[in-house]
């Protein structure tokens, strides 16, 4: 759980960086190398895993739930459910299942 409160943290830093970036604040304006730095910069989180989980917070956030990121807010529950699901090979991944 302390690792899925860190991945949710580094998003909202992410979509912080984001916000500096593009026009809309959605998910086409992430940039997938940026997510993958932000995932492994502490160390913990393998190569693989950090693309898999930047692919992931891509393909299952929408623009609104990126701009409720940006602002500091929470995402809409169903974004949070689609993310959470999303990830769920990731963390398969990052435990050697």
């Amino acid at each position: 759980m302390k690792k899925i409160i860190g991945i949710a943290a580094s998003i909202a830093a992410v979509a912080g960086l984001a916000a500096c970036g593009g026009d809309d604040g959605g998910s086409g304006n992430v940039d997938r190398d940026t997510l993958i730095a932000m995932f492994t910069e502490d160390g913990d989180m393998p190569q693989d895993v950090a693309e898999c989980m930047a692919d992931a917070t891509i393909a299952s956030l929408d623009a609104e739930d990126m701009k409720l990121i940006m602002a500091d807010k929470d995402p809409s529950a169903e974004g949070e459910a689609a993310f959470m699901e999303a990830i769920q090979p990731c963390l398969e991944m990052d435990m050697g299942s």
